[in-house]
């Protein structure tokens, strides 16, 4: 179902998200951070989610946190507020990945709901002899 479908997911992104994190910590290379959107901002015609990547960054933190949360990852979401700076996670670290973790899985989870939800009446609209 769709609440323990959510919840497995968030499990398993968050696993995959900290194990990447602490990679990233750990190799002290800003590969994601407050580089990305610069790198965004050099590309002739940036895709539709990134023009609102974009968009998000010159609206301040709690707009960018919603995108990231959308379009990317606890991971790149909380490399992204750490800002190049590494060493051990803080406590605003430590919150912005949490809640990173739960908007995106909430969001993804919820929009996969939806999807289903309107296979699923397409598909009994197609076949009613199978409902």
């Amino acid at each position: 179902g769709l609440v323990l479908g959510g919840a497995i997911m968030t499990g398993l992104a968050g696993l995959a998200c900290l194990l990447t994190l602490l990679m990233y910590q750990r190799m002290k290379i800003d590969w994601v951070g407050a580089g990305s959107l610069a790198a965004l901002e050099k590309l002739d015609s940036p895709a539709w989610w990134q023009r609102i990547l974009l968009w998000a960054s010159r609206k301040g933190g709690a707009v960018v946190f919603v995108a990231l949360c959308i379009f990317q990852d606890a991971f790149i979401t909380t490399a992204y507020f750490k800002r190049g700076h590494f060493g051990r996670l803080s406590g605003r670290d430590w919150g912005i990945f949490v809640g990173s973790l739960i908007g995106s899985n909430l969001y993804w989870t919820l929009r996969s709901g939806a999807v289903a939800a309107v296979l699923v009446t397409i598909w009994h609209g197609l076949h009613p002899a199978s409902s």
